[in-house]
Parts: structure tokens; C-alpha cells; sequence
């Protein structure tokens, strides 16, 4: 037996049309109501003052008639005049009433537009990993024995990489590193995604300062040649809730954006490394030229494109080419959690 439909919704704009409706006709009958008894009041008015004065006239008229009976000699006859309407009276209560009709409308009409309806408080709905930017599709990295799992965009690629010597001395330490990059990025420099053991043992080396984790501060600092450790403060959160620490670090042939998120309960820290500057070295391929020749084909392309066909000294890409090729790299850290936290 089929469970009876679901009775059909009400669109959003479905609501504000009928309560647009029903105000248009309160505000219809407040204005005749108005009129009405304007009107009324006017009438009444007129009647009134028209009686008080007949009353007069037929009064006076009365006096005449018995002065003309008790003095028929010295009294000359005379026929009561016809008692005579006050134009002025009658007008005076016509402009009153025009008066008192027009200020009814006009407070009504100002009433109704101080009135507004209550808003309706509308929550938009959480994006979905394709609603990011734009029309960006999304895929999803999960590793079962890590737990842990991260949205990317579809036209970036996500390859196995077991080096982390850069980050930590003990390889037993590297659990975990992903190579992360656009399919159609050529000699660009990759992101990286590492998972490591050890968090008191995890340095990320630049040329004039390093980053590591001070365990008497408890935080991540940023120690540099000459100023004191600066102590980085906590850049966002995951889905998951875990803090993340944003910071920069490089020296003369590029520099990236680190982004630390640390799981102080088992020891580990998960990292992502961001391209923020390069330099591009096709002399590298000095021993094969066919590669050296492409490199310089695709350095010359991304000029053109990026920079208006100006070179860049020293062959650094544009600033501006990094940003756009990994513009949804921050959605892709935020995305990241542990599996076992959302169970």
C-alpha cells in the first residue's frame, strides 16, 4: 500500500503574494470605512443645523402673528416671511466635511504604510561540496586507515607521495603525503597534504625562520633570525571543529602557505601546503631540451595571460596565477575532517 503524498509545498513567493492580498484589501475597506463615516457624520451634521435654524425662523414668525392679533389697529397685516436658509452655515459645514474626509485618508494611507508585514527569517541552506564556487564540481579523498577525509575540486589531481623529509626526520613518523595540483597546471608547483606522528618533532624549514610547535607556549610559533618566536593564532576551523594555524614560509625560489591542523588527543598533525610564490627554472632541464623547450613554451604562456606578455624577473610566476590555479584551496582545508568524529 503506498504511503499517501506528501501534501505540496508552498513556494517562498507563494506566501508573500496572499499576505500582499489580504493587506491590499484591509487597507481597501479601512479607506471606505473612512468615507463612511465621514459621510455620516456630515449628514448628521447638516440635519442638524438646518432643524436649529427653521426653529428660528418659525419662532420669530410666531412672535409676529401674536403681536398683529393683540394690536390689530396700530399693527399694519403681514405675512410671515418663509424662513430663509444660512448659505454661509451650509457651506462652512461642507468644507468641514471635505475637510474631515480628506485628513481620515490621509491618516489611513499613512498608517498603512507604517504597518509592514514581519519579515520571514530565512536560513540558506548549507553549500554542498558543488555549490562552493560557482559551478566547480567536487570529489572526495577518504583513507579508511587514517580516518580522515577531504573535499577537492574534480579538475585537481591527487597522487600517493611517501617523502616528508622536509617536515620531520623520523620517516617511520610520515604517515601519510598526498601530492594535490590542477590537471592542466603544467610546470606549476604543487600543494602538498602530509600526516605525521610526533608533533613535538614536526619543523617546516624556510630560509630565514621555521615553524614548529613550542610545548612550553602550547602553540605554534614562528621563530625567526633576529625578532622572538612569534606565537601564530588560529586562522579557522574545520568541519570536525579542529583548529587550523595559517601561516607563510619560503625562501629564494618560492614561498606557500601552511596550514596546520593539529590533533593533540593522538599525537598527529595534518598539513596542507599552499603555493604562494615560484620560481620557475626550466635551466633545470638543461640536460633534455625538448622538456626545457616546453617549459619555456608554457613560462611565455602564463606570461601572456597573467602579466601582458611582460617577463617577470628572475622567470617568478605571477602572483596572480597562483591564486587563481589554487583559488579553491581554502574550501578544500575546511572540508577536511576525522572520520571517526562524525560517526
Amino acid at each position: 500500500m503506498c504511503p499517501p503524498a506528501a501534501p505540496p509545498k508552498l513556494s517562498a513567493r507563494t506566501i508573500p503574494m496572499k499576505s500582499e492580498l489580504k493587506r491590499k484589501k484591509r487597507k481597501n475597506f479601512k479607506e471606505l470605512s473612512y468615507f463612511s463615516l465621514t459621510y455620516l457624520i456630515a449628514q448628521n451634521m447638516l440635519y442638524f443645523f438646518l432643524e436649529i435654524h427653521m426653529e428660528k425662523q418659525v419662532n420669530i414668525g410666531g412672535q409676529n402673528a401674536q403681536q398683529i392679533v393683540q394690536n390689530p389697529v396700530n399693527q399694519p397685516s403681514s405675512i410671515p416671511e418663509k424662513p430663509k436658509v444660512s448659505y454661509l452655515l451650509i457651506g462652512m459645514i461642507l468644507v468641514y466635511s471635505v475637510l474631515v474626509g480628506y485628513g481620515g485618508y490621509y491618516f489611513g494611507k499613512q498608517s498603512s504604510k507604517n504597518t509592514t508585514e514581519p519579515k520571514q527569517s530565512q536560513t540558506p541552506p548549507s553549500p554542498s561540496p558543488n555549490e562552493k564556487n560557482g559551478d566547480i564540481n567536487w570529489k572526495t579523498y577518504e583513507n579508511i586507515q587514517y580516518s580522515l577525509k577531504f573535499d577537492y575540486p574534480q579538475n585537481y589531481i591527487v597522487s600517493t607521495n611517501s617523502d616528508c623529509s622536509g617536515l620531520i626526520n623520523n620517516q617511520s613518523a610520515c604517515l601519510l603525503a598526498l601530492g594535490i595540483n590542477p590537471s592542466d597546471s603544467g610546470y606549476s608547483p604543487k600543494a602538498y597534504f602530509w600526516l605525521l606522528r610526533g608533533i613535538n618533532s614536526v619543523n617546516i624549514p624556510g630560509q630565514v625562520s621555521s615553524i614548529n610547535f613550542n610545548s612550553q607556549k602550547r602553540a605554534w610559533v614562528l621563530n625567526q633570525s633576529v625578532p622572538p618566536a612569534e606565537a601564530l593564532p588560529v586562522w579557522e576551523h574545520t568541519k570536525s571543529g579542529q583548529e587550523v594555524i595559517k601561516s607563510s614560509n619560503g625562501g629564494s625560489h618560492g614561498s606557500s602557505y601552511y596550514y596546520i591542523i593539529p590533533n593533540y588527543k593522538n599525537d598527529e598533525v595534518a598539513i596542507f601546503s599552499i603555493p604562494q610564490s615560484y620560481r620557475l627554472r626550466c635551466d633545470n632541464f638543461i640536460d633534455d631540451k625538448s622538456k626545457e623547450v616546453d617549459c619555456n613554451n608554457f613560462y611565455k604562456s602564463i606570461i601572456d595571460k597573467y602579466n601582458g606578455g611582460n617577463t617577470t624577473t628572475d622567470t617568478w610566476l605571477p602572483d596572480n596565477y597562483l591564486s587563481s590555479i589554487y583559488s579553491n584551496a581554502e574550501n578544500m582545508i575546511k572540508s577536511y575532517k576525522i572520520v571517526d568524529s562524525v560517526k
